[in-house]
């Protein structure tokens, strides 16, 4: 996802300091989140999943994934949907509202793992309607917040 660093960073910036969210957390991974998250962009700085899961309050908890899922490259990894799939089933059980950001354009999705993700998750192209349905999700509006029960 390196061509949209930039907007990772901006959108993360303006989670932190734009957002009526009270305390808002910054998270990276590589390709699926399996046993650590990471408080930096190199990676260098790990909390297992198993901690970040746990400090999760369920009544007031909600999660914005902002990653192509597979779609920059064109590709299905199986081995990434099970444990992307993995999870979020983890995420549905400590968070409350769950939305998903794409970089690539929706029609980028299909045949892709991105396209799979989409099945157990909302998930938005990044578009001024993306970024309004993704903040409907997280707010608990609309009917693609019933998608995570």
């Amino acid at each position: 996802m390196v061509p949209f660093h930039a907007l990772s960073q901006r959108l993360a910036q303006t989670a932190l300091q734009g957002g009526r969210l009270g305390k808002a957390s910054i998270y990276y991974f590589h390709n699926c989140q399996t046993k650590y998250l990471y408080h930096d962009q190199t990676r260098q700085k790990a909390e297992p999943v198993t901690d970040f899961l746990a400090q999760l309050r369920p009544e007031r908890s909600a999660v914005l994934i902002f990653s192509d899922g597979g779609a920059a490259r064109g590709g299905f990894t199986l081995e990434r949907l099970e444990l992307t799939q993995k999870f979020l089933d983890q995420l549905k059980q400590r968070s409350r509202y769950i939305a998903w950001l794409n970089p690539m354009a929706t029609e980028r999705w299909f045949g892709t793992t991105a396209g799979e993700i989409a099945r157990f998750v909302p998930m938005f192209e990044v578009s001024r309607q993306g970024f309004d349905g993704a903040i409907d999700v997280l707010q608990g509006r609309g009917i693609n917040a019933q998608l995570r029960q």
